[in-house]
């Protein structure tokens, strides 16, 4: 079971190392590089962090 769980965490991060650098270029683009270079990359991180919510448009 603990080597089930643990492949499930390494899937997710994955998964959501791939949302994030998806939501950092979605971010670059739509408000401009100089926007994304001074607060974007923490926000679209973290949008890449809890990706489910926002593909389910739970947010």
């Amino acid at each position: 079971m603990e080597k089930i769980i643990i492949g499930l965490l390494y899937l997710y991060g994955a998964s959501a190392a791939i949302a994030a650098l998806y939501f950092n270029y979605l971010f670059a683009v739509e408000k401009g590089f100089m926007a994304w270079l001074l607060f974007g990359e923490i926000i679209a991180t973290l949008q890449g962090l809890i990706w489910p919510l926002y593909y389910f448009q739970i947010l």
